[in-house]
C-alpha cells in the first residue's frame, strides 16, 4: 500500500511542477486538440477533488478515532483521503487551464478562478507532503481545514459565476435578486418580456465572463452588436434572424441553442422573440403600446396577469361533443384552461362570416366567456345575439360594423370586464352606454371617432374605466390602415404582371419593395397603375399619409416555375375532405387562398404527403418551391420534416433535400408560405416529395374533457321493470393530429 501511495505522490508532485510551469508561460501556452477534449472535462472531474475533500474534513473531524483498535488504520485511511484530493485536484486545475485557452471565456474573469484552483491543489499537496508536522495541534489542523474550505468556496463561486452567471452560487438568498410584479400596465416589451427570456435560457453562456461566439448579452449595445456570426436579428424578416434559425436547429445540431442538456425554450417563449423582431426590436416598446389583438400583447395579458384576476365560474362545463361540433374551419371553440368551464371562441374569415355563427353559439351562452370578433363584418343587428352570452368577460369588436346605437343591448352582459372596440366609428357619447356594466373596466378605443379631449372627459367623469386610446398626447399621430392588395392573390410570374392595390383613404401614397425589406416613404419605389412585377418573390408594401404614421406591411409573393412535370402522382391518398383534383393540383399552376376550403388544396393529416413528379424531359432542377399554409387556429401547421428526392430514373432516386420547417403554433397566424429547397444544378427526370404532417397538436388546442356524473336510479317502485344493460361499443378516439396543406409545387 506504501508503494502505490509513493507512486500516486511522485505522480501528484509532478502534475503540480506542471501546473506551476503553465501558469509562468501561459501567454504562450497553445493547446492542442487532444489537450483539449481534456480540458473539456473540466466541469465533470472537478467534483472528484471536492467529494474526496468534503469526506476527508469530515474523517478527521467527526469520525471518532477510538473505534479504531489501531489508529495506523486511521491515519492511513486519512493519508490516503489527502493524497486522493490533492491528486485530482491538480488534474482538475491542469485541466482548467487547457480549457481556459479556447475562444469564448473573458481572460479577465477567469483570473481568480485559475489561481483559487491552483491554490486548492497546490494547498491539498503541501497539507500531504506535512501531514505529520500539521496533524500534531489541532489548532494548525483547523487553520489548515479552514484555509481549504475557504479557497475551495471561492473557486467553485468563480466557476459557476463563469458557466452560470453572476452571483449564482448566492442567488437565491440574494435581497436583490426578489423581482417585483410587474403591472401589465408598467411593462415593457423587451425588460420584463424578453430579457427574462435571455438571462434564464442564453445568459449562462454568453456573458462577459463566457462569451460563446464572442456574443454578450448583457448589454443592449452588446446584444445589437452581436458576435462572430453576425447580427442577431433581421427586423425586415424575422425568420431571417440568425437567433431564431439557432433555436430552429433540431437539438442534436451542434448549433442549436440553447444547447442540447440545457433547458429548452417553450414555444411562448420563441413567440415572444419571433413577435418582438417582428416588432423591429424596440427596446423601449410598452405593452400598452401594442394593439389588443397583437399576439404580444395576448401574450403579455397571461403573463402579467395578477392573482386576483383569478376566475372560478359557478356553472357547469359544456360537453365535449358540443364544443368539438360548434368547431368548424372558420370559428375555433375552446376552453379557456384545462378543468375550466369557461369558453373561448375566436373567428376567421371576414368573407365567410354569417350572423348564424353567432346564433350557433347560444348553446354554449352560459359557459362563453371570451368572443373575438377581430375583422369580422359584425353589425348592430348581430348585438342582439352577443347580448345573450350573460357570461361574457371578454369581448372584441374591433374593426367591425358596429355603430353606438347597437351598444345598449349589451346592457345584460354584468360580468363584462374588457370590450375592443377598435376603428369602429362609435363616439363620446356611446361609451356612456357602457357605464352602467359595473364591472366594465378596459375599453380600447384606438381609432375610432373619439378625440384626446372627449377621453379625458370621459375618464374624468367615470375614474373607474380605463380607457386604452394608444394615444399619449394631442400631437402623437395615429397609424394609417394597410393598402389593400387587388392583384389575384399569389400570382406565377411567366410576363410582366400588373400589380393593382388600392387604399380608400384620401390622399394616401403607397410604397413597396420587392428585395423583401420594409418600404418606407423616401427610398423605397412609389406604387401606381404603371407598376409591373417581372420577377418572383416577396412584395411589401405600405401606406404613407401626412399627419399619420405609417401603415403595418401588408405582404405579396409572386412564384415562378420554369419547368411543368407531365404527371404527378401522389403515392399516398390525401385526405378525403381535401383532395382537390388529385395529384394535378400540385403542377396546375393555380394558387390557393388563405381559405383552405377553396378547393385548390389538398391536405394530409395521418399519412405523409409523397408525390412522384413526372417530367417529359430531362431538366436541370436547382430551385424546388412547396408552397404551403399555416393556420393553427384551424389545425393547420407547418410540415414536421420535408425530404426532396431526385433522379434521371425512378430506381436511383437520391436525397437533394432535407427540411425541418420552424413550428408556428400561434393561434392568430393565417398566411401562406413557400418552402425554398435550392440544390446544386442537377440533372434530373424525377423528383419525389416527402412531407411529413405535424403530428399530434399542442395539448392547448386540444378541448378539454368533461366528466359525466354517474347518476343511481331512486328504485322504489318495486313494481318497475328492471332495467336491461346494453353492451356500448367504447367510442373511437378522436383525431388531434395537424393538417398539412399544400397547393403547388415549383421548380425553377
Amino acid at each position: 500500500m506504501i508503494k502505490w501511495r509513493n507512486i500516486l505522490y511522485s505522480i501528484t508532485l509532478a502534475a503540480n511542477c506542471l501546473l506551476c510551469f503553465l501558469l509562468i508561460f501561459y501567454d504562450r501556452l497553445v493547446v492542442p486538440s487532444l489537450l483539449q477534449v481534456a480540458g473539456r472535462a473540466h466541469p465533470l472531474f472537478l467534483h472528484f477533488p471536492i467529494v474526496l475533500f468534503i469526506l476527508f474534513i469530515a474523517w478527521i473531524w467527526i469520525v471518532p478515532k477510538k473505534i479504531f483498535h489501531s489508529l495506523d488504520l486511521f491515519d492511513s485511511i486519512s493519508r490516503w483521503l489527502l493524497l486522493s484530493t490533492a491528486f485530482t485536484a491538480a488534474l482538475t486545475a491542469l485541466m482548467g487551464i487547457f480549457l481556459s485557452k479556447e475562444p469564448g471565456y473573458n481572460p479577465d474573469s477567469l483570473v481568480w478562478h485559475k489561481w483559487s484552483g491552483v491554490l486548492i491543489s497546490l494547498l491539498t499537496f503541501c497539507w500531504y507532503s506535512s501531514y505529520e508536522t500539521l496533524n500534531r495541534k489541532k489548532i494548525v489542523l483547523a487553520i489548515s481545514s479552514l484555509s481549504c474550505v475557504i479557497v475551495l468556496m471561492i473557486a467553485g463561486d468563480l466557476g459557476a459565476d463563469i458557466t452560470h452567471g453572476d452571483n449564482f452560487l448566492f442567488a437565491p438568498v440574494s435581497k436583490n435578486e426578489i423581482k417585483k410584479k410587474v403591472a401589465l400596465s408598467d411593462a415593457f416589451v423587451f425588460a420584463d418580456m424578453v430579457k427574462p427570456i435571455l438571462d434564464t435560457k442564453c445568459m449562462s453562456c454568453h456573458n462577459s465572463k463566457k462569451a460563446k461566439g464572442e456574443l454578450v448579452m448583457e448589454t443592449q449595445q452588446l446584444l445589437q452588436k452581436g458576435g462572430k456570426d453576425g447580427v442577431l436579428w433581421d427586423t425586415t424578416d424575422a425568420n431571417l434572424s440568425l437567433i431564431l434559425q439557432r433555436i430552429h436547429l433540431p437539438e442534436e445540431e451542434k448549433k442549436h441553442m440553447p444547447p442540447a442538456g440545457k433547458p429548452q425554450l417553450t414555444e411562448q417563449e420563441v413567440a415572444i422573440l419571433y413577435n418582438w423582431i417582428k416588432h423591429g426590436a424596440n427596446f423601449n416598446m410598452k405593452v400598452t403600446e401594442l394593439e389588443p389583438t397583437d399576439t404580444l400583447r395576448v401574450i403579455a395579458q397571461t403573463i402579467f396577469k395578477s392573482s386576483d384576476e383569478d376566475e372560478t365560474y359557478d356553472f357547469a362545463a359544456a360537453s365535449e361533443k358540443t364544443i368539438q361540433k360548434l368547431n368548424t374551419n372558420y370559428r375555433a371553440v375552446y376552453p379557456l384552461a384545462e378543468e375550466s368551464p369557461g369558453i373561448a371562441v375566436d373567428f376567421f374569415g371576414a368573407a365567410f362570416f354569417k350572423s348564424d355563427q353567432l346564433k350557433d353559439l347560444l348553446e354554449i351562452k352560459t359557459q362563453l366567456v371570451s368572443l373575438n370578433l377581430d375583422k369580422m363584418p359584425v353589425t348592430d343587428n348581430d348585438l342582439q345575439t352577443i347580448g345573450q352570452f350573460t357570461n361574457l368577460r371578454k369581448l372584441n369588436l374591433s374593426f367591425s360594423k358596429i355603430t353606438g346605437n347597437g351598444l345598449p343591448a349589451l346592457d345584460k352582459l354584468i360580468h363584462l370586464k374588457e370590450i375592443s372596440l377598435t376603428n369602429t366609428s362609435i363616439k363620446k357619447e356611446d361609451i356612456e352606454k357602457l357605464a352602467s356594466l359595473k364591472e366594465l373596466h378596459h375599453i380600447f378605443i384606438w381609432n375610432s371617432g373619439i378625440s384626446v379631449a372627449d377621453a379625458n372627459a370621459i375618464r374624468k367623469k367615470y375614474p373607474m374605466l380605463d380607457l386604452e386610446t394608444g394615444m399619449r398626447v394631442d400631437t402623437m399621430y395615429l397609424k394609417i390602415n394597410p393598402p389593400a392588395i387587388l392583384t389575384d392573390q399569389a400570382v406565377i410570374v411567366d410576363t410582366p404582371i400588373q400589380l393593382r392595390m388600392k387604399h380608400f383613404v384620401p390622399g394616401i401614397t403607397i410604397h413597396y419593395s420587392t428585395d423583401g425589406t420594409v418600404p418606407d416613404s423616401i427610398n423605397s419605389p412609389l406604387y401606381t397603375d404603371k407598376t409591373f412585377i417581372d420577377k418572383p418573390g416577396l412584395m411589401k408594401a405600405k401606406a404613407f399619409k401626412k399627419g399619420w404614421n405609417g401603415s403595418d406591411v401588408v405582404e405579396y409573393r409572386f412564384y415562378k416555375a420554369t419547368y411543368k412535370a407531365d404527371t404527378v402522382i401522389l403515392l399516398k391518398p390525401a385526405d378525403s375532405n381535401y383532395k382537390a383534383k388529385g395529384g394535378r393540383t400540385i403542377n396546375d399552376f393555380v394558387k390557393g387562398s388563405q381559405n383552405f376550403g377553396d378547393g385548390k388544396w389538398i391536405a394530409f393529416r395521418n399519412n405523409n404527403m409523397e408525390c412522384l413528379m413526372v417530367f417529359p424531359k430531362t431538366i436541370t432542377a436547382q430551385n424546388i418551391t412547396i408552397s404551403s399554409l399555416v393556420n393553427p387556429g384551424g389545425w393547420v401547421f407547418p410540415p414536421k420534416d420535408v425530404k426532396i428526392f431526385g433522379g434521371t430514373s425512378e430506381g436511383s432516386l437520391k436525397l437533394l433535400y432535407h427540411l425541418s420547417p420552424p413550428k408556428d403554433t400561434m393561434l392568430t397566424s393565417n398566411y401562406m408560405i413557400p418552402y425554398e429547397c435550392k440544390i446544386a444544378p442537377t440533372a434530373l427526370k424525377y423528383i419525389k416529395v416527402v412531407a411529413e404532417p405535424f403530428g399530434r397538436i399542442p395539448k392547448s388546442f386540444i378541448p378539454v374533457p368533461v366528466k359525466e356524473e354517474k347518476k343511481v336510479a331512486d328504485n322504489k317502485d318495486k313494481t318497475a321493470k328492471p332495467v336491461v344493460a346494453v353492451k356500448k361499443e367504447k367510442p373511437k378516439p378522436p383525431n388531434y393530429n395537424g393538417w398539412f396543406f399544400i397547393d403547388e409545387i415549383f421548380v425553377n
